[in-house]
């Protein structure tokens, strides 16, 4: 049987396949829709096809989301939605592939929280699974040299969480993972336009204001018109949100996450903290592209930020780790 290898990673928002020899093959929502009630549920769409669903459907359609703040916390789901996706990654032919995966996890994971990624990759079908913390992919798809003794603080900020540690020497020194993220930041805009506007909104319009109006700069005018419901009246209702609106909100997440870095580097051997401070941290993901974020942290810190050029460096990380293996075998050992 045709060994296939895949990296994976079953992000909050998005998860992402990389197959050997074809390079990124998926990137789709983290998400379903079913119909029925939670013993009887019927999966109507997964993935891309969920997503459209969203905010156009009935309320006999629910969306469901299998991973929150980085963690499976529905298996069932999170396995249909899997098999779900490799079979649209392998071709008819290969109608039992022998799949070996190497799946990128949050950070501190517990030993049933592991269960739970093994228990969802087996149950969809993947027959050989290794399990790699995504800060370690991250650093290494950024090109970071991990494997000398100086640290490097790398810094992670995800749809459902955020992940910070120092690496040095092919292994983890200190970090942590912290439940501050996209999704977090969605749910904060959101409550503020029913406070603040008496809008009720969707999900995919709180993204689309975060998307637009963003920005770490207090002085920013921009601004976008967003639709939703009149919480009183019950009739549709349009409102313009400007940067201003949600400058708050990203300001008490990120100094959530300037405060968790910080105590990583407290944690931090001398000699290691030194290196830090020296080099600066590193950030990446989709967050780290907002606008003044840099200038955000540096303030926050005292020390330099390095913002990614591929904020999506985990993916990229595990499909070196998958093609090269001889050359990470001292990371893997290390896990």
């Amino acid at each position: 049987m045709n060994k296939q290898l895949i990296a994976l990673k079953l992000g909050t928002t998005v998860t992402t396949i990389y197959k050997q020899g074809e390079g990124l093959v998926l990137k789709e929502p983290t998400m379903l829709a079913t119909v029925g009630g939670f013993k009887n549920r019927e999966i109507k769409a997964v993935g891309k096809e969920a997503k459209r669903m969203q905010g156009r459907t009935s309320g006999n359609v629910s969306i469901i989301y299998p991973v929150n703040s980085g963690l499976i916390t529905d298996t069932d789901m999170a396995t249909e939605m899997l098999a779900s996706f490799l079979k649209k990654i392998f071709p008819r032919s290969f109608l039992k592939p022998n799949i070996k995966a190497l799946v990128c996890v949050p950070l501190g994971i517990s030993i049933n929280e592991r269960k739970n990624f093994e228990r969802v990759c087996y149950g969809a079908g993947i027959a050989d699974v290794t399990l790699v913390p995504a800060i370690i992919c991250t650093a290494i798809g950024a090109g970071l040299p991990i494997n000398t003794s100086s640290g490097k603080l790398v810094v992670n900020l995800g749809g459902g969480c955020t992940n910070i540690a120092a690496i040095g020497l092919n292994s983890i020194i200190t970090g942590l993972n912290i439940s501050v993220g996209g999704t977090l930041i969605n749910t904060a805009i959101e409550k503020m336009l029913l406070e603040k506007y008496g809008l009720v909104v969707s999900e995919g319009v709180s993204e689309r204001v975060k998307q637009e109006v963003s920005s770490m700069y207090e002085n920013n005018t921009a601004s976008t018109e967003v639709q939703g419901i009149n919480a009183s009246t019950k009739e549709t209702q349009s409102v313009v949100v400007s940067a201003k609106d949600v400058y708050p909100i990203l300001v008490a997440c990120f100094t959530k996450v300037a405060d968790a870095i910080a105590s990583v580097i407290a944690t931090c051997p001398p000699d290691i903290a030194a290196d830090i401070a020296h080099d600066g941290i590193y950030l990446f993901g989709g967050h780290s592209q907002i606008s003044g974020i840099s200038r955000f942290f540096k303030e926050k810190l005292k020390i330099a930020t390095n913002i990614s050029d591929n904020p999506k460096a985990d993916i990229i990380g595990a499909s070196k780790i998958l093609e090269n293996p001889a050359d990470y075998a001292e990371i893997i050992k290390n896990l």
